[in-house]
């Protein structure tokens, strides 16, 4: 027996579109874009794309390095910061070895 699951299907104007690459260039993560529009991420990245709008390096800004910077001090997880900024782990522990807060260790290996 095969199954179906059918989703209700959002589609933009062309000036919804517009506003979403608006927002997208003024700063706003394609997380945030994809509940304000009502849309999935890759549907996000598939409008933009569209557009010819160049794409953000994951990770954080200079002053949300900072404010990370600030939360791990502060005694903040990395997994938690990630939470707050809207970014995985792994670049909260970027921006934080790039401030000298925790070293960079490099790949753990074994002795055997």
């Amino acid at each position: 027996m095969v199954r179906t699951v059918e989703t209700a299907q959002t589609f933009l104007t062309a000036a919804e579109v517009d506003a979403l690459v608006g927002d997208y260039l003024a700063g706003m993560g394609v997380k945030a874009l994809a509940e304000r529009y009502g849309i999935h991420r890759a549907t996000v990245f598939s409008h933009l794309r569209r557009r010819n709008v160049p794409s953000r390096r994951p990770g954080l800004g200079i002053d949300e390095k900072a404010e990370a910077v600030r939360l791990a001090r502060a005694g903040v997880s990395m997994r938690a910061i990630g939470r707050r900024m809207g970014v995985d782990r792994k670049a909260v522990r970027s921006a934080l070895v790039d401030a000298g807060v925790i070293m960079d260790v490099g790949p753990r290996t074994t002795d055997r």
